[in-house]
């Protein structure tokens, strides 16, 4: 399995890399960033104890996109793009990861836009495997003024836990998106909400939730800033023993960004968030703050 799914990460990289090159354009990107969480858990697991970290995270991307050629009708765009991330923590173990993702879009450029896109990943923690993620995505936009837009998205996820495989999962998901352009993407407002139904191999780990999003994002000369809140309400299956009821958590996040140009692709970029996360598993309720920063650059 470990296997097929890197030759079909591979796959889906090469054939948006090399497809179509006279209709296409090369993004490239990097980024440089510190990390601060001041809520990680140690490897006490008896008392629960936790301690603030500080680290490192390092990213790159290279994507390819453009139009199919006229001779194909339907003006329809593709996108393929292979990201790579690794982090690392100082004063704590069990959290250095490296994160591989690539994609493959298809879109039709339009006031009617649908779409369809499949995404692949995976993951390792500290140098062993952790979880590979399959998923395709069809969604649909439409944008009745010039003011306002609105997008249906449905996600058909495969879950794969190298260690854990009770936690093997099917997820389905919903979302419905709502975006109000005051000026075009460089001010608006977007509101999202969604459904999500996942069933694992153990039914302890399945749940159904409600997903909400909120999301204002606006341009001050040459800085862009947003600030946001996303919600997820989660309803378990399965009685666990420990509990004598079933598991209920509710996440609320916040956060606020800022991406400020500096020269020749280079920009300095910001993020700050607080997370509250409301459970009756112990393990599970608890509320932190996050912050990274650094230079990004992109071409």
């Amino acid at each position: 399995m470990k296997a097929l799914h890197k030759t079909l990460q591979a796959a889906t990289f090469v054939a948006a890399f090399f497809a179509y090159p006279a209709l296409a354009e090369l993004q490239l990107g990097a980024a440089a960033m510190a990390q601060y969480d001041s809520n990680v858990l140690t490897d006490d697991d008896v008392t629960l104890q936790t301690t603030a970290a500080t680290g490192t995270k390092l990213s790159a991307f290279a994507g390819y996109g453009g139009r199919l050629p006229d001779s194909i009708p339907g003006n329809l765009q593709w996108q393929g793009r292979y990201d790579v991330s690794k982090s690392s923590w100082q004063n704590v173990s069990g959290y250095d990861s490296l994160l591989q993702s690539g994609y493959l879009r298809l879109s039709r450029k339009g006031r009617f836009s649908p779409e369809v896109s499949l995404l692949m990943a995976d993951a390792q923690v500290e140098g062993q495997d952790f979880l590979e993620l399959k998923r395709v995505s069809p969604a649909i936009g439409y944008l009745w003024s010039s003011d306002w837009y609105a997008r249906a998205q449905l996600d058909l996820s495969q879950k794969t836990f190298a260690q854990y495989p009770e936690r093997d999962s099917d997820q389905l998901r919903a979302r419905l998106m709502l975006y109000w352009l005051m000026d075009k993407t460089r001010r608006y407002l977007s509101v999202q909400a969604g459904i999500k139904r996942e069933d694992a191999r153990d039914p302890l780990y399945s749940y159904q939730a409600f997903t909400g999003r909120l999301r204002w994002k606006d341009t001050f000369g040459p800085v862009r800033w947003d600030i946001g809140m996303k919600t997820e309400l989660r309803q378990y299956d399965e009685i666990r023993e420990s509990l004598g009821e079933e598991r209920q958590d509710q996440r609320y996040r916040f956060s606020t960004g800022v991406e400020w140009p500096i020269a020749a692709g280079f920009s300095f970029v910001a993020e700050a968030g607080h997370d509250i996360y409301r459970s009756n598993l112990d393990v599970a309720d608890y509320s932190q703050n996050r912050l990274e920063a650094g230079i990004e650059w992109e071409y």
